[in-house]
């Protein structure tokens, strides 16, 4: 039986996979137990309307590798007792795969020749994404998030989180007790109860001065992603004033970091993230238009299916809740008009997304009312 798995990115095999059809499903959810037949009923409602677009294209057993398995995800209750606001559910003859979400869509159920990934790509896109850190003297954790979607990250195995697994625990006996130190003294240093403070103290600094190291070594400087602080008052002091990270912002949020979820953090530090989206979102809106009046720019949807598989868009713009029904040309960039509803179909601006994106370009989505013109894409092209 083909299991389910949840997932935090597109990095994976499903996405891959060559032969379709492929199903995409995006449904509101709710975490109250007592709201959970509803759910059922959506979900119930989106299979049919899945079943029924298969039916109408492939054979039986076609229809039922892929019906069957998220038939049985009804039957799973761990899967409906851990809702968030939201999933996006793809699924192939072969897997399917669910991605958890913070905010609400616009629910949709697509059988296409490729998935329909365009409502994600603003959950992913690296324009507003961030990290934050929450620390205590005793742990720490890191979470990776975006204006719509919010993780924790899990370390790799090994990895020392906690202060005691980090500086190890001192050998107290009696009155006296030593521990070796880093530092520019290699000699043991001994203390009594009196000192337990200054102790506290010290290895206070040395697990931070861990903490910002690994942070700033094994994420921040991979991802150059802005990094934003969570921490009593007291801790955000220590820590700022030993880091050596420069994407750490100067505001952080002064809270204790026991019992949060991933909504509480993305709602909090999103406040801080904001302005900083919205500035930047602004400036590749002004790129565009300052590329547009030199011939390097366009809102034509068939030139820039065009300059997409010439490799030649930079840089593309895509409104967030408009579709235009058909498929990409892959030899020629030509716009192949069609319905939704027919599975040889999808939205062409999913497809120029995925094509951009695989090149290397940046894609960006943005609510229809920021973008620079009504044609529900723009594109920068990179010569």
């Amino acid at each position: 039986m083909i299991l389910y798995e949840i997932i935090q990115d597109f990095d994976h095999d499903i996405f891959a996979e060559k032969e379709g059809p492929f199903v995409s499903i995006y449904q509101n959810t709710h975490k109250l137990s007592s709201e959970i037949e509803q759910d059922l009923i959506s979900f119930k409602n989106h299979l049919k309307t899945v079943e029924g677009l298969l039916r109408n294209k492939y054979d039986d057993d076609v229809v039922e590798a892929i019906l069957q398995p998220l038939r049985n995800l009804k039957e799973i209750k761990t899967f409906w007792d851990n809702n968030t606001n939201a999933f996006a559910l793809f699924a192939s003859q072969k897997n399917y795969v669910v991605i958890r979400l913070n905010n609400d869509v616009i629910e949709k159920a697509i059988v296409a020749d490729s998935f329909h990934k365009k409502p994600l790509i603003r959950h992913f896109q690296t324009g507003g994404a961030f990290d934050v850190l929450t620390i205590n003297r005793e742990s720490f954790a890191l979470y990776t998030c975006t204006q719509d979607v919010c993780h924790k990250v899990e370390f790799e195995e090994g990895v020392p989180i906690k202060k005691e697994e980090v500086l190890g625990t001192l050998d107290e006996e009696g009155y006296l007790s030593h521990a070796s130190y880093n530092g520019a003294s290699k000699e043991p240093m001994y203390h009594g109860h009196e000192d337990s403070r200054n102790v506290t103290e010290v290895d206070t600094e040395r697990y931070f001065r861990y903490v910002d190291h690994f942070i700033n070594d094994t994420y921040s400087k991979a991802t150059n992603r802005p990094l934003v602080l969570w921490a009593l008052p007291e801790h955000q002091g220590e820590f700022r004033k030993l880091s050596k990270n420069k994407y750490l912002l100067k505001e952080g949020i002064n809270q204790s970091d026991k019992e949060l979820t991933e909504e509480k953090v993305l709602s909090k530090a999103w406040e801080i993230i904001k302005p900083r989206y919205e500035e930047e979102m602004q400036q590749i809106v002004d790129r565009y238009q300052q590329a547009y009046a030199k011939g390097l720019a366009s809102d034509n949807i068939n030139e820039i299916g065009k300059k997409t598989i010439q490799g030649n868009v930079d840089t593309a713009i895509i409104a967030a809740n408009r579709t235009i029904p058909g498929k990409l040309n892959s030899v020629d960039g030509t716009i192949i008009g069609g319905v939704i509803e027919d599975p040889m179909y999808d939205d062409v601006l999913d497809d120029l997304a995925e094509h951009i994106y695989h090149q290397g370009g940046s894609v960006y989505v943005l609510d229809d009312e920021d973008m620079p013109t009504d044609k529900g894409i723009v594109a920068i092209f990179r010569y």
